[in-house]
């Protein structure tokens, strides 16, 4: 005699099969998360490799972890060992073979006394054959790389010509963090190595985040001086740290002069906290 399964034999059957669909779901979601914790392990070990080898000037070993359009990029930049470095964040892609890696870079040595600053900067990755590689962008229109491999870099000079007049003791400062709300000053001391008088003709700057505070505009032969400007991000918009390099080009007179002054910051989204009162 054909015996059929009850309603209650099929409802505990279906609740067994639904369980076990469960539990692979959960196997299946629990190799997934493995296997993404994975790929971001391996690529954060991948980046220190590199930036290990930047720190030695180990530029061969570098290049191992550049893909290899990136390498003749890689070998055609200036370059200069690393004091430190610092992995702020990974970002993988949706379909994980792509990432965007956030490195911090200290400011160049002798800008910022104290604890060093470390200047953010986004790097890009990519997947291939299973193992990871920085991209370094393509050079637009036969021109030079649109963007370099981060590595601290010397002071840029300027681009306009140095006066004879004034003798600048450095032309690029940073000014290190600066938190929403808070104004840094940047300072440039400079000496006239003149026999005459030198007046600042005009001085601008290519961002109303940069304001000259100084009011002397005359200065004797042999006088030290000392151009201070603000820095204010409160005119600018911003939600996340973010790296900001500004200009101010100043003209001097009689020689007609101009020279470019650069200061460097991190800008900071939130407030900075009040320390604790001392007991």
């Amino acid at each position: 005699m054909f015996k059929g399964k009850t309603g209650k034999g099929l409802a505990g059957e279906g609740i067994r099969r639904a369980g076990l669909f469960v539990v692979i779901g959960l196997l299946a979601a629990g190799a997934t998360l493995r296997a993404a914790s994975s790929n971001e392990q391996e690529l954060r070990t991948r980046v220190e490799q590199l930036y290990s080898a930047l720190q030695r000037s180990d530029w061969r070993q570098a290049e191992k972890y550049l893909t290899k359009e990136s390498r003749p990029i890689f070998r055609n930049q200036p370059k200069r060992a690393l004091t430190g470095y610092q992995i702020e964040s990974e970002k993988l892609e949706a379909n994980g073979e792509s990432a965007a890696v956030v490195v911090g870079i200290p400011a160049p040595l002798g800008m910022t006394p104290g604890r060093p600053i470390f200047i953010p900067q986004t790097t890009h990755w990519r997947r291939v054959r299973g193992r990871w590689y920085l991209e370094l962008p393509q050079a637009a229109h036969g021109g030079s790389p649109s963007n370099q491999l981060a590595q601290e870099q010397a002071p840029t000079p300027p681009l306009s010509i140095y006066p004879k007049d004034l003798k600048f003791k450095y032309t690029w400062v940073t000014v290190g963090y600066v938190h929403k709300g808070e104004v840094k000053v940047a300072r440039f001391d400079f000496t006239n190595v003149s026999q005459h008088a030198v007046t600042l003709a005009d001085v601008q700057t290519d961002c109303p985040c940069l304001r000259m505070k100084s009011q002397q505009k005359e200065f004797k032969p042999g006088e030290a001086g000392a151009l201070e400007f603000e820095v204010d991000p409160s005119s600018l918009s911003f939600n996340t740290k973010t790296a900001l390099t500004v200009t101010a080009v100043l003209d001097t007179e009689p020689e007609h002069a101009r020279t470019q002054l650069t200061v460097n910051a991190v800008l900071m989204p939130g407030s900075e906290q009040p320390s604790a009162p001392k007991h």
